[in-house]
Parts: C-alpha cells; sequence; structure tokens
C-alpha cells in the first residue's frame, strides 16, 4: 500500500492538541478520531480524546496483518485494560461512562479486502461516499440548532455567537453525557453506537463494507469533514466553502459544536488516500 495522500489539521491550529490521527503500513490503513471530551478531565496530561486516538494508533502498529476486526478490538481493549489500571480508573469509568477515552476509527484491511467503521468516519471509493453518522448525534445537532436560530432570530449576530462560549453547546452538553449511556449498547436500541473504550463492541455495530475487487485508491477521513470527495483538494474546498456558507454549524452541516472562538474549523480534521494496487 502507498500513501497517495495524507492530511491532518487541528481545529485550533495548534497540533499538540489535535484528536485525531492516523495510520498506514504493508498491512492496514487507517484513521482514528479521539471523541471531543465533554469533561474536563485530563490524563497524564493529555485530553481523553488525544490518549484514546494514541493509543489505538500504538495497538495497530503491533498487528501482523491477518487479523479480524473483532480481533483489533481484542488487541486494543487489551491495551486499553492496562492503561486504565495504571491510571486507577476502573471503577470510575463505570460509574461515568463518559470518562472513559474513547475514538472512532475506519480501518482497511488488506488482507481482507474490506473497510472497518466503528463510530462516525468516512470511506470514498469507486465513486461513491461511505458515512457512519451516529443517530443520536443527529438529535442532538437538530437541538443545537434549534437553540442557535432561536438566538439569531432574538437579534443575536453570527459573529456574536460565534465570539463567545458555544450557548448551544453548552445546553446540549448534559444531553451528550447521557448518550454515552448507549455507547457499545444493545444493537436493539436505535440509539446505540460503537466506539472504541476498552469495552467490548457487539458486531452489529460495526459497518463493514467489502471493496469492489479491482479498486485502485481508497479514501479515509474522520467525520472533521463533512463529506469527502475523491482528492484531498476537492474535499478541502468542500469543507471551506461550508465553513464560511454555515459557520454556526446549524444549517447545511448541523454538527453539535461550530466554530470556537479563533478557530479554524468545527472539529480536527484528517484525510489519507491510499493506492492499494
Amino acid at each position: 500500500m502507498k500513501l497517495v495522500e495524507e492530511f491532518i489539521q487541528s481545529k485550533s491550529g495548534n497540533m499538540d492538541v489535535c484528536e485525531d490521527t492516523y495510520f498506514c503500513n504493508e498491512h492496514f490503513a487507517a484513521v482514528i478520531d479521539g471523541a471531543t471530551s465533554v469533561s474536563d478531565r485530563l490524563y497524564n496530561g493529555k485530553t481523553q480524546g488525544r490518549l484514546a486516538a494514541e493509543l489505538i494508533r500504538k495497538a495497530i502498529a503491533t498487528l501482523n496483518g491477518q487479523e479480524s476486526i473483532d480481533e483489533i478490538i481484542a488487541v486494543i481493549n487489551e491495551k486499553y485494560k492496562e492503561l486504565y489500571k495504571a491510571l486507577d480508573v476502573e471503577e470510575e469509568i463505570l460509574e461515568f461512562p463518559y470518562l472513559c477515552p474513547s475514538a472512532s476509527m475506519i480501518i482497511y484491511s488488506k488482507y481482507h479486502h474490506k473497510v472497518w467503521m466503528v463510530g462516525d468516519c468516512q470511506l470514498y471509493c469507486a465513486g461513491k461516499l461511505y458515512q457512519n453518522i451516529k443517530y443520536v448525534d443527529e438529535v442532538f445537532s437538530e437541538v443545537r440548532s434549534i437553540i442557535l436560530q432561536g438566538e439569531l432570530l432574538k437579534g443575536k449576530t453570527v459573529e456574536e455567537l460565534l465570539g463567545g462560549d458555544d450557548i448551544g453547546f453548552q445546553l446540549i452538553r448534559p444531553l451528550i453525557q447521557k448518550q454515552y449511556n448507549f455507547q457499545n449498547a444493545t444493537p436493539d436500541c436505535h440509539l446505540s453506537f460503537a466506539v472504541i473504550n476498552g469495552f467490548p463492541i457487539p458486531p452489529e455495530l460495526i459497518k463493514t463494507v467489502d471493496l469492489p475487487h479491482d479498486v485502485e485508491f481508497i479514501s479515509l477521513a474522520s467525520d472533521g469533514y463533512p463529506k469527502i470527495m475523491d482528492s484531498l483538494e476537492e474535499t478541502e474546498e468542500e469543507l471551506s466553502r461550508i465553513l464560511k456558507a454555515d459557520p454556526l454549524c446549524i444549517y447545511e452541516n448541523r454538527s453539535t459544536k461550530g466554530i470556537a472562538n479563533h478557530n479554524r474549523s468545527f472539529d480536527d480534521r484528517t484525510y489519507i488516500k491510499i493506492q492499494i494496487k
């Protein structure tokens, strides 16, 4: 496999706090998106999302190349078990699931010629876009949109809403903490979603894409892009257009968060294009 294009950017511009990362060797290519924290907890001076992304990347590097997604998750979860024991938080995270360092991941296996999507992530392949959006995020994004549209109707300006604390996010923050009850929960519940956090994931919550036999290139990305395209240039141009058209992320690109004061975008973003043949 060959990396044709690669790009990673922190939403703030400070790469030291970026919660995205990626990985590529002769066996696997992956984009890992550490979840934005809804608490102020730091572990070893790192946010929960950054810690999770780094742990997962290191775990993937230990794989031999023939593992299934269940085996990959098992290897990662062993690393999590060691981490939770070292941090002495094993009991606390059971009571407060939102304190778990967690991440989404999209990973391509050359051996299996499949892409597995765990949580929010994107794949572009053979002219088709694949996404894996959480339903619960769509619900909370709608609530935040209603809150901010109401502020605009009351006379607030876009600039005022961008310049202060995101009132929409602050109001839905307690709700987002409650959504962690649905992490890796029963697939019978339409609110359940997969996340890598050290706990078992029901296989039904992992999206599998069997790639066409003759596909030569694939692109993987985090959800820091509203949607991705065949090239990085096209993808960045589309993001730029959307950020200008909807900086609050309440219309075309409804999200649980907008562009925070002085930030460059609404989320960290990563895009990689790989030649697999």
